[in-house]
């Protein structure tokens, strides 16, 4: 599986870097190229930081003028959105919200355009406000990607290469430090029919460890979304997803050495308006599978599949704050069965979740949403007790004004487990990400996060806390010089576990 994650990474490595003048040409023709940046101006961009006298002290821009600089302010693509707005990227794929310490070893941080997104995807009619439309999308505008007409289709290609320096190459107690590299390609495909949908994301990245023992670790993110229009008032969602990601040594998972974690995942879902009310029935499978790496064995007795049904309901009142609620049946299996129950535990399960909570928009500035419930997981060993526990789930998108956003996000997880006498864990994240556009050329990001998992069972948990900041400083129309620096630190029960690192990476990012 490896050498088919790097060769599809090869793959997508040749196509970003194909940066061809006739596809500029014919992006031109289709009207994507038109107002595109010129790249000249100062040496950070054609237009600094606004003062408050030219704005007004919320940072709002004058009627007709956009902060950005360009010059009637509208999107490139199609002109139908503000440049450097998430209105203008299109409605994505099947992406869903990642937290900040829910990255796995060596796994980048989710861009955060496509965060904002995943959350604008939370509700079931479409929801997340009218904040994820209008909020800065966190990047440069000087390089937006103009993307390449194939048909019906646009394809936005990107590559970063970059070098960087970690004190703990390994992400474990024992690590030292040294240089690293990583590649890491990427693909947004979105249509461009009158009444359906598909997007599909590709990231991925390869990240290597010179003059070192240590192998490279792959990571893949993909997934796909097609949005069918039945009627005025009927949709039909079909996703799928794909991610590879390296376990984290550090956790008490990891006993078996390194382990490819592969998770394949499909859903199918119907959502109507009721008038008052919104309904979505979804169905979901998640599958997950663990392949050895570096010599270590497979851990073929954690492959499972969770399916899960879950039926939604929203008010649909147009109100500001507006309720929900969910309820969930769902069931895992697992690949390998347990026949003997005096050599192993019967890990298959079956449970229940329950959510309520409540959605709102003040009318741009601010929204979100918060939720909690309970979800339990009855595990066929009598000998195990439940894997259950109370969840928190939210989203928060804020505008204070049209050159920062800030998001924040909740969420509560559960996870099956191997190690003898426990049936799993629960894991609470949290973080805070913040990014300000000081120029069309020059844009920031800071953000914080934490999680705590405890092991249903026995006296074993694990914490992980992650500070992350990066600057985008856009060279020209195409090219964009990134820098990012990551301190992490993970604290273990288990004695000998924990440890820290401080990561710094610099590079190019090529986009069209």
């Amino acid at each position: 599986m490896t050498r088919t994650a790097l060769s599809a990474l090869a793959v997508m490595a040749l196509l970003a870097a194909q940066l061809p003048t006739a596809a500029r040409v014919q992006a031109q023709d289709t009207g994507l190229g038109s107002g595109s940046a010129s790249g000249s101006g100062s040496l950070f961009g054609s237009a600094p930081l606004a003062s408050s006298a030219d704005t007004g002290f919320d940072g709002e821009a004058e009627d007709g003028v956009d902060p950005l600089g360009r010059e009637d302010g509208v999107s490139a693509q199609g002109r139908s959105g503000t440049r450097g707005t998430i209105s203008e990227i299109g409605p994505g794929a099947g992406e869903e919200a990642q937290a900040l310490t829910a990255t796995g070893r060596a796994e980048p941080v989710q861009p955060f355009s496509e965060r904002l997104r995943a959350v604008q995807r939370r509700s079931a009619l479409g929801g997340g406000g009218r904040i994820a439309n209008t909020a800065y999308a966190g990047d440069t505008t000087r390089d937006e990607p103009r993307g390449m007409r194939v048909g019906s289709f646009l394809l936005y290609p990107e590559l970063f290469t970059g070098l960087g320096w970690s004190d703990n190459r390994a992400g474990d107690s024992n690590g030292n430090g040294g240089a690293t590299y990583r590649i890491a390609p990427s693909l947004r495909v979105q249509s461009d029919w009158s009444r359906h949908s598909l997007g599909i994301n590709f990231r991925g990245s390869y990240t290597g460890y010179p003059d070192s023992g240590l192998e490279a670790d792959p990571n893949v993110s993909s997934d796909a979304l097609l949005r069918l229009e039945v009627g005025e008032r009927t949709e039909v969602d079909i996703s799928g997803s794909y991610g590879l990601s390296m376990q984290d040594r550090g956790t008490a998972e990891s006993a078996g050495g390194d382990q490819e974690i592969h998770s394949l995942g499909g859903g199918l879902a119907l959502r109507r308006d009721l008038g008052l009310v919104g309904a979505e029935l979804r169905g979901e499978v998640d599958a997950t599978y663990y392949q050895g790496a570096g010599g270590a064995a497979a851990n073929r007795d954690r492959d499972n599949a969770l399916f899960t049904a879950t039926l939604r309901v929203d008010g649909n009142t147009g109100a500001a704050v507006t309720p929900f609620a969910e309820a969930s049946v769902l069931a895992r299996r697992y690949m390998d069965a347990c026949n003997n129950p005096a050599l192993c535990e019967d890990r298959n399960s079956s449970g229940y979740g329950l959510r309520a909570g409540l959605a709102f928009d003040n009318g741009g500035k601010i929204s979100g949403d918060i939720a909690v419930g309970w979800r339990s997981e009855r595990l066929d060993d009598a000998r195990l007790a439940r894997l259950e526990g109370m969840t928190v789930d939210g989203s928060l998108v804020w505008s204070p004004t049209r050159l920062t956003t800030v998001t924040a996000l909740a969420s509560t997880s559960f996870a099956p487990s191997s190690l003898a006498g426990t049936p799993g864990s629960a894991a609470y994240s949290s973080d805070l990400r913040v990014a300000h556009g000081f120029s069309d050329a020059l844009s920031g990001e800071v953000g914080i996060g934490y999680t705590w998992r405890d092991y249903t069972g026995l006296v074993l948990t694990e914490q992980e806390a992650r500070a992350t900041t990066a600057l985008t400083w856009a060279l020209t129309s195409n090219v964009a010089l990134q820098g990012r620096y990551t301190f992490r630190r993970f604290i273990s029960s288990n004695p000998g576990s924990s440890y820290d690192s401080n990561t710094i990476e610099a590079g190019l990012r090529f986009r069209h």
